[in-house]
């Protein structure tokens, strides 16, 4: 009778290994995953922040004579001698671009503020803050007047 040897086969070495490398190649995979979601995150809050830091400077300018606030299809912000003016055709930073644009807002029959149509109202401005980054882009909203404020949610 032979003798039954004591140890693992090569068979047996193989499919460990191989499970060792499924459960591994898992492990970081999740763990790279984490890492472009929170990445991800860190961008889309970069951007909310740099958005909406474009309209309150556009509130900032409004606040100092509502006529600063000037038709634009682009333009950057920048704060100098302690107010917020208009600057450029855009702002950079880190790799994130922010262009605020600024037109006349349009109203209805029923004075009612309208993306389209209607009549253009010279006492209220559409100010967008557009943020980019690579292929991500975030647009804030507001409409800013020479008597109120009016919010849009984005």
């Amino acid at each position: 009778m032979a003798k039954k040897k004591k140890g693992f086969s090569v068979i047996e070495i193989v499919l460990a290994a191989a499970i060792f490398s499924v459960f591994s190649l898992s492990i970081v995979l999740a763990v790279l995953q984490g890492s472009n979601t929170q990445k991800s995150s860190i961008r889309t809050d970069q951007a909310r922040i740099w958005a909406a830091e474009g309209i309150e400077a556009a509130r900032a300018i409004r606040a100092q004579a509502f006529e600063n606030l000037t038709d634009t299809a682009g333009s950057g912000i920048r704060f100098s001698d302690g107010q917020w003016e208009l600057a450029g055709s855009h702002d950079e930073w880190e790799g994130y671009r922010r262009t605020i644009s600024i037109q006349k807002a349009r109203r209805d029959g029923n004075g009612n503020l309208v993306d389209d149509g209607g009549t253009e109202d010279d006492n209220s401005k559409l100010v967008k803050s557009v943020v980019e980054k690579g292929d991500y882009s975030l647009e804030f909203s507001a409409y800013l007047s020479n008597r109120e404020i009016i919010p849009i949610i984005p």
